[in-house]
């Protein structure tokens, strides 16, 4: 302690070495745990790249190129199912609307009337009243905002019912669509990610409640901002060839509509004498018996695209 005394220089150099030398020694602590974690990373870079080279298809050149003609393809196959979904008379859905209710009241009307003297011609037997699905408006127009809705379905509906008449069945027996939604509904339910049944508030109420039947969600074509589509019910008598030949004409029919399910209920006591056998020939075994069908048709519309986002 004498000696620090007599020579305080040297004995503050001697500290400031002993701190040096610490100092360095922490320093190189904190190196060596940086170069541990630095070789821990670089080793977990190389398990991944060793990873991705397995991956099939693996990432290269030639692959991105395969997946870029793919994806070609893939929208002209898009394109070309769009093009089949617009049917092969798009334009009728280009009818002018309405301007006002009382204008689809008497377009309604119109159709009826037009229907009732085809279903005459076919030999159809019809129901004194029939309305075709549209007895709501049996008086009256619909509501403003629902006329471009019940006007859709009127020019759907005449096209279904027209090839159902065609196929000349014994009798129509009904007419049922879905009740009609506002524009602010139907662009509601075709926000991406919506469920298919997914609707702000109930649709219109009221009416005629034997013009509407509810089509089940999970069974439909629609998707959200890609598909929409209107679904209707028909339900006539006749005999099997009828049901066939309607179901035929539906696949020719100048907009896409859809069969999704049919219904067979045989109709008791009401074969079809044989007709034009000698006498003591056999009788057929099976007799052509009518039935009634219920028939239910999804009708499809594609969307336009989403424009795509500007980043």
């Amino acid at each position: 302690m004498n000696w620090l005394k007599r020579n305080p220089l040297l004995g503050a150099v001697l500290l400031a070495c002993t701190l040096s030398i610490a100092a360095e020694g922490w320093f190189l602590a904190q190196a060596r745990q940086l170069g541990t974690r630095a070789l821990a990373g670089l080793e977990q870079k190389k398990q991944e790249r060793d990873w991705l080279g397995r991956q099939s298809p693996t990432l290269s050149v030639a692959n991105e190129q395969a997946i870029n003609r793919d994806l070609a393809q893939a929208d002209e196959v898009l394109a070309d199912l769009r093009t089949a979904l617009q049917g092969r008379a798009p334009k009728i859905l280009a009818t002018p609307l309405p301007v006002k209710p009382i204008d689809a009241y008497f377009d309604l009307a119109a159709f009826i009337e037009k229907l009732r003297a085809t279903a005459a011609r076919a030999g159809v037997a019809l129901k004194p009243d029939e309305r075709f699905g549209f007895a709501t408006h049996s008086n009256e127009g619909p509501e403003a905002d629902l006329v471009p809705a019940v006007f859709r379905q009127r020019l759907v509906g005449q096209c279904l019912v027209e090839a159902l008449l065609e196929a000349r069945p014994r009798a129509l027996v009904s007419v049922q669509r879905e009740r009609p939604l506002t524009a602010a509904q139907r662009a509601w339910r075709n926000q991406p990610g919506q469920p298919p049944a997914s609707v702000p508030g109930a649709p219109a109420a009221g009416g005629v409640a034997a013009d509407f039947f509810e089509f089940d969600a999970p069974g439909s074509l629609r998707v959200p901002g890609r598909v929409e589509s209107m679904a209707f019910r028909v339900e006539f008598t006749g005999q099997t060839p009828a049901l066939r030949t309607f179901l035929n004409n539906l696949a020719v029919l100048p907009l896409p509509i859809i069969a999704r399910r049919v219904e067979v209920e045989p109709l008791a006591g009401e074969a079809t004498p044989p007709a034009g056998l000698a006498p003591g020939a056999p009788v057929p075994l099976v007799a052509q018996n009518f039935s009634k069908f219920a028939v239910v048709v999804e009708w499809v519309e594609p969307l336009a695209p989403p424009e795509p986002s500007n980043p």
